[in-house]
């Protein structure tokens, strides 16, 4: 099943087009990693796709339909930049996510453990927090209420080692439990080792989409039968390894690390 699916998303910001052609899909039950460099577009994907920003053209379904208001409560949203009232502890933003789901406040619990809270930090006003455990918070709240689809950008940016680690093995388990995971991150290892499936964007539109697998193969020519992998606005298919097994091209390149796909693709050379 389709969970999210974007055709030829378009948006202008200030006159100026930041999304011109996106397209994306993701299936139930997947990571999916939204990649890109700064100013790519990834953001505004997001705000777009959630409809926070009214986009300018294109399509948008969420579970095959239209995004509507009957979907917000299986759609849980970290951003980038934090949400909760800073002024309030901890426990009383939960409580307030607790009480407009009509979740027993006793969940909340659940979780410290989990994401490796202290208790004390339950009660400490939010911006009296570290980041690390404001990006825990942030998750709990996310899953508190058990969506079926998790959008989360840039979850893990800025933090240390050990909290990367508790979140990167969170996401994991929530997808083991079916949940949908779209994933914005800059982090390339952390990518390659959750994700499912990635989109790579630059200049607000979308090169490719690809399964992860532990090779990627570049092959150049023209191949009608490849469409479905190829690099927009260039004769250039990238292949996992099932398609690669599939076909099996004469000529092709290997590329084992995700850092060097990104970086023949989004880098200043690429044309």
């Amino acid at each position: 099943m389709k969970i999210i699916e974007a055709k030829n998303l378009k948006k202008k910001v200030n006159n100026r087009s930041v999304l011109k052609d996106v397209n994306l899909t993701i299936y139930e039950g997947e990571i999916y990693s939204l990649l890109g460099p700064n100013g790519a577009g990834k953001t505004t994907t997001i705000y777009t796709l959630l409809g926070l920003l009214k986009k300018d053209g294109g399509e948008v379904k969420f579970f095959g339909e239209e995004l509507s208001r009957k979907h917000f409560r299986d759609i849980g949203v970290m951003f980038e930049i934090e949400t909760y009232n800073l002024e309030w502890t901890v426990f009383d933003n939960l409580r307030q996510m607790c009480y407009i789901y009509g979740i027993n406040e006793e969940k909340i619990y659940d979780y410290l453990d989990i994401f490796e809270v202290k208790k004390d930090d339950l009660y400490k006003k939010f911006k009296q927090l570290s980041k690390g455990t404001k990006r825990k918070i942030s998750l709990i709240g996310v899953i508190l209420y058990d969506p079926k689809l998790l959008v989360l950008d840039e979850p893990t940016s800025g933090l240390d080692p050990e909290v990367q680690i508790i979140l990167k093995r969170t996401l994991v388990d929530l997808k083991k439990k079916g949940k949908t995971i779209l994933f914005v991150s800059h982090n390339l290892y952390e990518v390659q080792e959750i994700s499912d499936r990635i989109g790579f964007i630059k200049a607000g539109e979308t090169l490719f989409e690809i399964p992860v697998t532990s090779k990627f193969y570049l092959v150049e020519g023209v191949y009608p039968e490849l469409q479905f992998c190829k690099v927009k606005n260039r004769n250039v298919y990238i292949l996992d390894e099932e398609t690669f097994q599939k076909f099996e091209p004469e000529e092709y390149q290997v590329i084992e690390k995700l850092e060097d796909l990104y970086i023949k693709f989004m880098g200043e050379r690429y044309k």
